[in-house]
């Protein structure tokens, strides 16, 4: 089974019936889970985290940029390439090219930006490692091929932002924290399950404003009220405007909301 919602957001756009409907439904699964969490006596000793690994933007027919129609390209410069999927590319040129290819497509759009591996902004995360090419290209928001709905753009871009949603006896409730970068969340991960984590990019001090105090009493729960249709439209919204909506419950109960959004290319999920 294709991974959803992210499947029908690449195919419908991220604005459309269905993936609004799939959003819903998984809504809804959330909501069920946390329902029989409860019931099943877990909750004080189980933490639920909802988040995601990007957002999507929308992408316009006529934003594409076909790099083989650019003035003085040709593939026949290339030892690899990767281009026919999203806003991205790789490519190797071949020895005694890369300054030609680079110089080609360096300001062949406006909405295109091509960089050497060794110039790739750092924010992104991502050009350090040695498989990644000597050539990197990234589109502007909405501006790929083939897609209706993509992410991988810049990771400041509004539509890139993600969700960040936690419950459990770890966590405070009825807190809404500042948006932060989902390489954060590893940290905080490794913290709930008393484990070392490896070295990475993120920090658990970014995270740990939204932690209990493990010397302070358990905070009490609403109880689950079966009899009741599940609500799952109930907007929240932090210091950036990121919409989204609640998942599960039964609208009594709110605990540690927060938006985050990816370091290396990530959109606001609705």
């Amino acid at each position: 089974q294709k991974e959803l919602p992210d499947s029908s957001g690449h195919k419908f756009g991220p604005e459309s019936t269905q993936r609004k409907n799939m959003i819903e439904q998984v809504d809804r699964t959330v909501g069920y889970l946390r329902q029989r969490i409860r019931e099943s006596g877990l909750e004080p000793n189980l933490n639920l985290i909802v988040t995601s690994d990007h957002g999507m933007e929308t992408v316009i027919k006529t934003n594409e940029i076909h790099i083989g129609a650019i003035t003085n390209f040709t593939f026949k410069d290339l030892d690899f390439e990767l281009l026919d999927y999203g806003p991205n590319g790789l490519m190797v040129p071949k020895e005694g090219k890369m300054e030609h290819v680079y110089s080609i497509l360096k300001n062949a759009h406006p909405n295109l930006h091509v960089y050497k591996k060794e110039e790739f902004p750092k924010r992104f995360h991502y050009a350090n490692h040695s498989r990644i090419t000597p050539l990197l290209l990234y589109g502007d928001p909405g501006y790929v091929q083939f897609n209706k709905g993509e992410h991988g753009f810049d990771n400041n871009a509004t539509n890139m932002k993600t969700i960040f949603r936690a419950v459990g006896p770890a966590f405070k409730q009825g807190l809404v924290v500042e948006p932060f970068e989902s390489v954060n969340v590893y940290a905080l991960l490794c913290e709930l399950l008393g484990i070392t984590p490896e070295p990475h990019d993120g920090s658990l001090e970014v995270t740990k404003p939204m932690l209990r105090d493990p010397t302070d009493p358990p905070a009490p729960t609403a109880p689950i009220k079966t009899t009741e249709p599940i609500k799952t439209t109930e907007p929240i919204k932090t210091t950036e405007l990121i919409e989204t909506t609640t998942s599960g419950g039964n609208g009594e109960h709110r605990d540690s909301w927060g938006a985050a959004g990816m370091a290396a290319g990530t959109g606001r999920e609705r």
